[in-house]
């Protein structure tokens, strides 16, 4: 492999990396749906067209049906005119045969304009095959757009909480939580040992007052205790 081929490969699959991270799911949803839209309505503007053309040609068709008709009647009016005698018969011949003359090409014209209508009614009922499917395709889209955003919404929030929870250092935490712990315990047992030295540094007289003001404690209890005693006696 070339260099340029390697360097070729590497530029794609970059781009292509690119393209990925710019295809955000709902965006990419409702620009879709959006163009489903658009293409509707385009799809209807155009039908909405060729269905005016279609009833003109139906009309310009029954038109020339009537018109046509017209000279039938002129073409039938003359032959009896020529037949009662009432018109010069190589005059009325001849004004007959230009009556046939325009009949006819007003039903050749009648023709066209049918077979123009028809062409154009078809490709109406085609079309309204074709908007159908459009139409089917927008109320799919937007059920499909509805939950392709609720799952990216979904993905974004646990994307970001994963993301987070996985720059926490937890055994980090717990570890120091538990350093914690230990020094408060030590610092408990520090404050009991300092109470019992306090106790074995007293003096003599110390300890004797100490003494006292407990029998003294004692000897107060004892006292209430009596006389709650000889009252309920």
């Amino acid at each position: 492999m070339s260099i340029f081929d390697r360097l070729f490969r590497i530029g794609k699959a970059e781009a292509n990396a690119a393209v990925d991270k710019l295809e955000d799911p709902s965006k990419m949803a409702d620009q879709i749906l959006r163009e489903l839209r658009e293409n509707y309505q385009q799809a209807i503007q155009g039908e909405a067209e060729i269905k005016a053309q279609a009833l003109q040609h139906r009309a310009s068709e029954l038109q020339a049906r009537n018109k046509a008709n017209d000279w039938e009647k002129k073409t039938n009016d003359l032959l009896d005119r020529v037949d009662a005698k009432q018109l010069d018969e190589a005059q009325g011949n001849d004004l007959a045969a230009k009556a046939a003359q325009a009949h006819e090409d007003a039903l050749k014209e009648a023709d066209q304009y049918r077979a123009m209508a028809e062409k154009e009614e078809s490709a109406v009922n085609v079309m309204d095959l074709k908007i159908k499917q459009i139409k089917d395709q927008i109320a799919e889209t937007e059920n499909r757009a509805k939950m392709i955003q609720s799952r990216a919404k979904t993905a974004e929030v646990s994307e970001k909480i994963n993301k987070t929870l996985s720059n926490v250092d937890t055994d980090g935490l717990m570890q120091t939580l538990n350093r914690m712990d230990e020094r408060a315990s030590a610092q408990e047992f520090r404050a009991a040992a300092y109470a019992q030295i306090e106790d074995s540094t007293l003096s003599t007289e110390q300890e004797i007052n100490k003494a006292l003001a407990q029998s003294n404690s004692t000897s107060a209890l004892d006292a209430i205790k009596a006389k709650r005693t000889k009252l309920l006696n």
